[in-house]
């Protein structure tokens, strides 16, 4: 009895992320050095160059419509001098301090995830 409802709850879990997966995030980028502040619309699972930092992103997920708005992503960032990953993990669009990039030159945090096909 219990193995059907964690099939159950395993099934949601992955027909939930299948369903709700998105196809762009936008990222804040922010330059420390000169002070500019970008919007960034990234594809997922492709390489994106801002400052000396590689982006990609390999999820990105919204709440559905009826529940709290939250967006999560998934960020491998990588430093192009150095050539070695220097955030990998789950990054949150209400709360950015909870898993932030910590770089001395680039702020980047999740705004939103975008669905190309529903513009």
């Amino acid at each position: 009895m219990n193995s059907k409802y964690f099939l159950l709850i395993i099934f949601y879990f992955f027909f939930s992320f299948l369903v709700f997966a998105e196809n762009l995030a936008e990222i804040r980028a922010i330059d420390r050095i000169t002070g500019r502040s970008f919007k960034l619309k990234v594809p997922i699972d492709t390489d994106v160059t801002f400052s000396n930092l590689i982006l990609n992103i390999k999820y990105c997920y919204k709440n559905p419509i009826d529940k709290e708005i939250e967006n999560y992503a998934y960020l491998i960032v990588k430093d192009r001098l150095l050539n070695n990953i220097i955030f990998e993990g789950w990054m949150f669009s209400s709360s950015p301090s909870l898993s932030s990039l910590e770089h001395p030159i680039n702020d980047i945090w999740l705004l939103k995830c975008i669905n190309k096909k529903a513009k």
